[in-house]
């Protein structure tokens, strides 16, 4: 599990708070539920308008990959792709059929099956990549869901803002009313401000981050499983593959 994430926004939000604190705010001040409830409401209205149903559910699924540790392209990964040509290299192909394949990835699963299926290496390569794509595709849309979340709160914070000065006016003749209404007030564009640019934002880089990482982390088993069905050597697949295992590594270490 990745607690950065969590880490990352509970911190950002402390420092806002003690910031204000430091200047001889009121800590209470800042938390206006009225204000919460019409930048969050209005925000998610509005991306659920532009956005279908199974894409909004989409999005909010997959919050989950922002707490989950990206996969990394290691040694692992090639040596299960070096021991499945050696396989190949032994008894064929259909040495595939009888594989116990439990806790593989599905998509090299997937390219297993259609080994042992015995298709060409263009119809596999196809098959693989058209899969690769539908994820990335897929999981890109749902992630800029978050983007377009980021693009309208603080538009909603300032809605917000508006509506809380109309209320002020209604105390015009009240000094000592005034000031504090106009304070609550613009707490609202506080909230737009902080949850685009500390939750929405960020949550869609993080998102985008992960995709990468886990179609960078297919793309090896594509790489590997196309060159068994090629019925090159483990050998060659492996001189194909280290010099990929340590990019993609040091890249995601960078």
């Amino acid at each position: 599990m990745d607690l950065l994430t969590l880490f990352g926004v509970l911190f950002g939000g402390a420092a806002i708070v003690f910031g204000f604190a430091l200047e001889g705010g009121h800590f209470l001040t800042l938390f206006q539920y009225e204000a919460f409830v019409i930048v969050l409401g209005g925000t998610l209205g509005a991306v659920m308008i532009q956005n279908t149903w199974a894409r909004f559910f989409d999005a909010v699924k997959l919050l989950g990959l922002a707490f989950t540790r990206a996969r990394q392209v290691d040694r692992k990964s090639l040596s299960d792709l070096l021991e499945w040509g050696d396989q190949a290299k032994l008894n064929g192909l259909l040495a595939f059929e009888s594989m116990d394949v439990s806790g593989i990835h599905p998509f090299a699963r997937r390219g297993l099956e259609l080994l042992a299926n015995g298709v060409s290496t263009a119809v596999l390569e196809d098959a693989l990549q058209r899969e690769l794509d539908a994820y990335a595709r897929n999981h890109m849309a749902a992630a800029r869901v978050w983007q377009q979340a980021g693009g309208y709160a603080p538009t909603f914070g300032i809605l917000g803002s508006v509506l809380g000065l109309i209320q002020v006016t209604n105390h015009i003749l009240d000094p000592a009313q005034l000031g504090s209404g106009i304070a609550t007030a613009f707490v609202a564009t506080l909230y737009g401000l902080a949850l685009a640019n500390l939750v929405f934002l960020p949550l869609y880089g993080k998102l985008q981050a992960q995709v990468d990482s886990e179609v960078r982390f297919r793309r090896l088993y594509l790489d590997g499983l196309l060159a068994i069905s090629r019925k090159e050597s483990p050998h060659t697949i492996e001189t194909r593959l280290t010099g990929e295992v340590r990019g993609r590594a040091a890249e995601s270490l960078a």
